[in-house]
């Protein structure tokens, strides 16, 4: 919802309502987290594989059902992500599950170049189509401090996610990501008039902002009282613990309460430090939105193909960078929400991990224990509340946090074949997995099991309608988009990524960079003056952030091998 209320000019209200959610949630958490230690560790050590497999389903079906007018698109998304997550190694059998022979994917697909592809780069491909500012108007709106009021405003929303962020970092491994979807889902599912979420509603950003900062208080009680990590940066404060003779558990409540209490005032500190900071550069973060597409679009994209480049150093990752680019755009186009594909990748292998273990630990008998029985009655009022609320109102939804897509023959027909390609992904996968062993294999089948059928389901839906459209020749209703206006604003920023990561394997990331800013700008409208300074921060970053911080090791470009240069 933030950048749809950027786009109304309402981003400084964004900023404010954002920071201050966070400030108020983190100092939640921290309360939460000195109060609450005795009180949850019973609740934590009763649940088992089988319930936490109970609760990953519970925050796939929170996100999925989320999908305003295409549920089907929303599930076929989550197998599509699920799919995704079975990357790599298992861990179960050690079979190299679609490496295509190769080392690379054995270790998975980086959740960053996910994020990247799907949410980053469609963004900027559609601002660069626009070819507008992000704010639509020439003003700014409503200011920091009405977004400080909202957050006050709707203070049992503030407590409500924040209750929901302690709860999701208690429990290990599930993540930020499923904190801040748990609380937007809570949010579109109780709150009034949820018509006008993921267009710009400020109830949208307090929502995920409230339970983000306040997971940390709750990630940090199996930390501290068990020793389990509960969050990725948790795990690396716990090694940290025990390199100093720090060991958590029943000491830290007792005869070392007093390392407990520090840590509840440092986050405490911390979230109002940081709070007061981001609040007082809002003004001048706001001012993003009104700057021009040539300045916007160019350092985006810089920033994004270095931060893919990031996830494992190798240029393996720029090609699945782009691969989830194409797909978030594609997604973005033909009206797919994008939120159950990540939320998906992110518990997955959580997924296929608690199924394994409860299916050896307790057979399916597990299904009647009382904690997965309760926690799939919550499952089915998730998935049965927001459709009977807006049943009397089909069409009013729209998709979460995506625009309403282009609903023409043509666009529909397109759209059918994008459908068609993630049906043949799920056929291929079933095709792939049969030779491996039944424990290995036995979540792909349960996917396109699943996925085919809802596939043809969505492609029927899509393509029965236009019988009776009249549209003309099959190839000219395919042919209209790709020659309008759109069509060919689409192909030029293609093409210009392709040629940033043709530039970057040919001559290397700091001749490639800088050039790609200066010339993008310069081609769009932009003085001489602006690309260069855009370029020189492009050089900085990496210098700064790659050679003197992280002291990377740069692949040698094509062009210097051909000439025996390495290094």
């Amino acid at each position: 919802d933030g950048y749809p209320m950027a786009q109304k000019g309402e981003a400084a209200r964004a900023f404010g309502a954002a920071f201050m959610a966070s400030m108020v949630g983190g100092v939640f958490g921290a309360v939460v987290l000195f109060v609450s230690l005795p009180v949850l560790r019973p609740i934590v050590l009763s649940f088992g594989s089988a319930e936490f497999l109970m609760l990953v389903i519970w925050g796939l079906s929170a996100v999925g059902v989320l999908t305003g007018r295409a549920p089907l698109k929303g599930v076929i998304a989550a197998l599509i992500g699920v799919l995704i997550s079975t990357v790599g190694v298992d861990d179960k059998t050690a079979i190299e599950r679609f490496s295509f022979g190769g080392t690379y994917l054995w270790d998975g697909v980086s959740i960053v170049l996910v994020g990247l592809g799907l949410f980053a780069v469609p963004e900027m491909i559609a601002l660069a189509v626009r070819r507008t500012a992000v704010a639509e108007g020439e003003a700014l709106g409503t200011g920091v401090m009405e977004g400080v009021k909202d957050v006050f405003r709707h203070w049992w929303l503030v407590i409500r996610c924040s209750v929901i962020g302690v709860w999701v970092g208690v429990l290990p491994g599930l993540g930020s990501t499923v904190a801040d979807w748990f609380a937007y889902a809570h949010a579109v599912q109780t709150e009034k008039n949820n018509e006008t979420f993921g267009t710009g509603d400020v109830r949208g950003v307090i929502a995920p902002e409230s339970s983000n900062n306040a997971k940390e208080g709750g990630a940090l009680i199996p930390t501290i009282a068990f020793g389990i990590p509960g969050s990725t940066s948790l795990a690396i404060m716990l090694a940290a613990f025990i390199a100093v003779g720090i060991s958590p558990g029943g000491e830290m409540l007792s005869d070392k309460l007093y390392y407990t209490m520090a840590m509840v005032w440092v986050l405490v500190i911390a979230n109002i430090i940081a709070a007061l900071l981001s609040l007082g550069a809002s003004g001048w973060f706001a001012k993003v939105s009104l700057m021009p597409f040539y300045l916007i679009v160019p350092i985006t994209l810089v920033l994004c193909v270095s931060s893919s480049f990031a996830a494992h150093y190798t240029l393996a990752d720029l090609a699945t960078f782009l691969v989830f680019s194409v797909v978030g755009y594609f997604m973005k186009l033909f009206g797919w929400p994008r939120p159950p594909l990540l939320v998906a990748v992110v518990l997955g292998s959580q997924l296929e991990r608690y199924l394994w273990l409860s299916q050896a630990r307790y057979g399916w008998g597990f299904l009647t224990h009382t904690g997965v029985v309760l926690i799939m009655a919550l499952i089915v009022v998730t998935l049965v509340v927001p459709l009977w609320r807006n049943r009397r109102r089909p069409r009013a939804r729209r998709q979460m946090g995506e625009e309403a897509p282009d609903d023409t023959p043509a666009m529909r027909l397109w759209g059918s074949l994008f459908t068609l390609f993630l049906g043949g992904v799920l056929v291929m996968a079933l095709v792939i997995a049969l030779d491996w062993p039944l424990r290995s294999a036995m979540v792909i089948y349960w996917l396109a099991g699943l996925g085919i059928p809802l596939a043809l389901c969505q492609i029927w839906l899509d393509v029965a309608p236009l019988r009776l459209s009249g549209s003309g020749p099959l190839w000219r209703t395919l042919a209209a988009p790709l020659a309008s206006e759109g069509g060919r604003r689409t192909r030029a920023i293609f093409w210009w990524m392709a040629g940033l990561v043709a530039g970057v394997l040919l001559a290397g990331f700091h001749a490639t960079l800088p050039v790609f800013v200066i010339a993008y700008v310069r081609v769009y409208g932009g003085g001489w003056r602006a690309a260069v300074g855009l370029a020189l921060f492009a050089e900085a970053f990496l210098v700064v952030a790659f050679d003197m911080l992280i002291t990377v090791l740069w692949p040698t470009p094509y062009l210097l091998q051909l000439v025996g240069i390495s290094y």
